[in-house]
């Protein structure tokens, strides 16, 4: 049986290229397979990839 956490805080994923605030995430978040483009200062499309609330990052 899995007990499912309930979302308790959201957070900033960062541009991996320039630092801009790109999505907000919570500490329960799961994804990949996402491309967003940075729409701050470089423009660069990366993927969103978030498992057990937290981002890799490479």
């Amino acid at each position: 049986m899995n007990i499912r956490i309930p979302p308790t805080e959201k957070k900033w994923l960062l541009c991996p290229y320039c630092g801009a605030k790109t999505v907000l995430y919570d500490n329960v978040a799961e994804c990949r397979g996402v491309y967003i483009k940075c729409t701050r200062g470089c423009k660069a499309t990366f993927e969103v990839k978030i498992k057990n609330g937290k981002p890799i990052v490479h």
